[in-house]
């Protein structure tokens, strides 16, 4: 009997990070992916990546401001969500699942494509912050057979507006475990985790964070390593080109620490495919990210980020995820000094950082989203009925 075919369809990087935790514990199923932005790399070795693909300027953020909406729609951005409607709309009857995963947006890509039955994993909206609006709630009740949230606030939220939604864990805060690769610093230094992000932005980001890095050594008699957690979109060799002052030296390994940054402060290790040991390491976070970010809480690192304004002028991106974790991030000024006193508040306060940490922990919740995920998709693939004692939260 031929493997039921399942097709994964996400709108981002960390989306396909999600996508790929449930993914790799799915058994039984022929998994394909179709990512609607970028290339979709964290797929591999997992899914069969399908259907028309690129990479976009703004990486998928274009409600943050209208200018990442014009970039990508000179960038083909039209002609891209025309081409993956009809080529989904052409496949459609190949399938026997489509799983939405990311905010409403793959719903709606599904939705015109006439891809159904269609399952939700919803990964952008909370009801600590921004509910789904009635709108959405009408998306989801007509075009999805089911709504997997972030948490049961959320889940409770659509249900009351006749979604068949539940919260089943966070399958973000799987597949965290410690590799045990080698990562250049030693046991007894304490770690600060910088995360820039997985779109273009990195490569403007980490410039920035390094300044306030170099602030922070400075005033401190025992600085801190910094630990870049490298996504597997970015390209090393640009990355360590574009920070003026440092100089980028290779390892000689592929995972772990594989180079380090040399300039006006201690050496910073560029960290890939070690990106759980970057987190367990650390004391606190630092970055631009997204996913990274709400793991690094999850684990119950505070996190620290910035923009112009700090907390009192947020963007819609930063605000969204302060909503999502509230005071597990501390968002301050994008200034490298109030950066560094930031950071340096926190590592010289353990009462503050397990405060904030345990906001972290209870906002993400525990691991074991992905496999009671897969378990369901499993079952639905198969044809088989769900009762509501299946869709019951993590334990």
């Amino acid at each position: 009997m031929n493997a039921p075919r399942v097709l994964l369809v996400s709108n981002g990087a960390g989306e396909d990070a999600i996508a790929r935790e449930v993914a790799c514990r799915a058994q039984g199923l022929d998994l394909e992916a179709l990512p609607l932005v970028g290339q979709g790399v964290a797929y591999e070795g997992v899914a069969r990546r399908v259907g028309p693909r690129r990479s976009m300027p703004s990486g998928g953020l274009i409600p943050e401001a209208l200018g990442n909406l014009l970039r990508d729609l000179v960038g083909g951005l039209a002609g891209l969500v025309l081409q993956q409607i009809a080529w989904l709309r052409r496949e459609r009857r190949s399938y026997r699942l489509f799983v939405a995963v990311g905010d409403l947006w793959p719903v709606v890509v599904a939705a015109l494509a006439g891809a159904r039955p269609l399952v939700f994993i919803g990964t952008a909206k909370s009801d600590y912050h921004h509910r789904y609006s009635a709108l959405e709630a009408l998306v989801l009740r007509f075009f999805t057979v089911l709504a997997l949230v972030r948490d049961e606030p959320t889940a409770q939220s659509l249900r009351e507006r006749r979604v068949r939604a539940a919260w089943v864990g966070n399958a973000m805060m799987d597949g965290l475990e410690v590799t045990g690769a080698e990562l250049g610093v030693a046991a007894e230094e304490v770690c600060l985790a910088l995360l820039p992000g997985s779109r273009e932005g990195t490569y403007s980001a980490l410039p920035r964070m390094l300044e306030a890095y170099t602030i922070l050594a400075g005033q401190m008699d025992s600085a801190p390593r910094a630990l870049v957690g490298l996504a597997p979109s970015v390209d090393l060799e640009r990355l360590g080109g574009s920070c003026p002052g440092w100089t980028m030296v290779s390892t000689g390994r592929e995972r772990g620490a594989v180079a380090e940054l040399r300039g006006p402060a201690p050496p910073v290790m560029l960290v890939r495919k070690a990106f759980p040991d970057v987190l367990h390491r650390s004391t606190v976070a630092f970055g631009l990210a997204g996913t990274a970010h709400e793991q690094a809480a999850g684990l119950g690192l505070p996190v620290v980020a910035f923009e112009p304004g700090g907390e009192s002028r947020l963007g819609w991106y930063r605000g969204r995820q302060k909503g999502l974790l509230g005071e597990a991030l501390r968002v301050a000024e994008d200034d490298p000094v109030e950066v560094a006193a930031e950071l340096r508040r926190l590592l010289e306060d353990p009462a503050e950082r397990a405060r904030r940490g345990q906001v972290g922990r209870e906002r993400l919740g525990p691991p074991g989203g992905g496999r009671a995920m897969a378990g369901i998709l499993e079952r639905l693939a198969r044809g088989e009925t769900l009762q509501a004692g299946d869709l019951g939260p993590p334990k």
